[in-house]
């Protein structure tokens, strides 16, 4: 070959590997940024009865290490929280989910769980502007006018109606025989380590806003962000079959499942917060 001929060509190997290198370059940054800047909207989580913020711990903990601003709702005469029974009301819980969501100046992925999927739905429905998703995990979606006794009298095969004890003045509700009755209802499929630790956080729970009937239009409830449910197909709580049954009235066709008993925040951690971060990033 001709000099003059290889300083022609030569100009055209540079620029080839020059575009090669910056396509290999754009390509990388784009993989990358599709992993570190998908927007990731707050996190709020509410708790169920018998039970505290605490059972979201490593939920918590996991979701922010992947990045999320994440915030857990202490309810009312919970854990410990030292409100009077008689003073704890349904509304009251919604109103503390409401000034969770209310620190944030975006609308929020809210999740509940069991009576937390009460208060979410009645939170919701009060201000569906501020909900981006709706998550339940294992959650009660009471129909406008029912409350979360309703339901819970509802679901015949649960093992929850026949071990409630109530304190003498109807303001507590207690689990007869919580060492052995707790773990079988809230967590048969935990460990002896887990079971222990769901015993020694009992705490009885107020009855006012269990039996308060939920209000709100279901227009509203329904302009209140997409909505999905976890189903736990061996809950002795709120049993898969009860649990499917609420979906379905509500219209939640985006459903998942994990095969686990009513808490598995506490038993299947790692499964529960993966099929949470899969729902976040749809």
């Amino acid at each position: 070959m001709k000099k003059s001929e290889m300083n022609s060509q030569t100009p055209f190997k540079s620029i080839s590997k020059l575009f090669l290198l910056l396509f290999t370059s754009i390509a990388s940054a784009s993989c990358s940024n599709d992993d570190n800047t998908v927007k990731k909207s707050p996190v709020v989580l509410v708790h169920g009865a018998w039970q505290a913020s605490y059972v979201w711990d490593q939920t918590e903990k996991d979701l922010k290490a992947a990045g999320y601003n994440v915030t857990v709702v202490k309810l009312p005469g919970h854990g410990d929280d030292t409100t009077p029974a008689y003073q704890v009301s349904f509304q009251a819980y919604v109103d503390e989910v409401k000034k969770a969501i209310n620190t944030y100046n975006e609308p929020v992925i809210l999740i509940g769980h069991s009576l937390g999927g009460a208060v979410i739905t009645q939170t919701a429905a009060e201000i569906p502007q501020k909900i981006k998703k709706l998550i339940y995990v294992a959650g009660f979606i009471p129909q406008n006018g029912k409350s979360v006794l309703d339901y819970s009298q509802m679901d015949t095969a649960s093992l929850l109606p026949p071990s409630l004890k109530l304190s003498d003045d109807q303001t507590l509700a207690g689990i007869a025989n919580p060492e052995v009755n707790l773990p079988k209802i809230f967590a048969q499929d935990a460990t002896d380590a887990q079971k222990q630790f769901l015993v020694s956080k009992y705490k009885a729970e107020p009855t006012i806003p269990l039996g308060t009937p939920l209000n709100y239009k279901t227009e509203d409830f329904n302009a209140g962000g997409k909505k999905y449910y976890i189903f736990t197909t061996a809950d002795n709580t709120i049993t898969y079959n009860f649990q499917q049954k609420m979906a379905k009235e509500a219209e939640i066709t985006n459903t998942y499942t994990i095969n686990s008993g009513h808490s598995p925040f506490i038993s299947k951690s790692d499964e529960l917060t993966k099929l949470i971060k899969d729902i976040l990033l749809k």
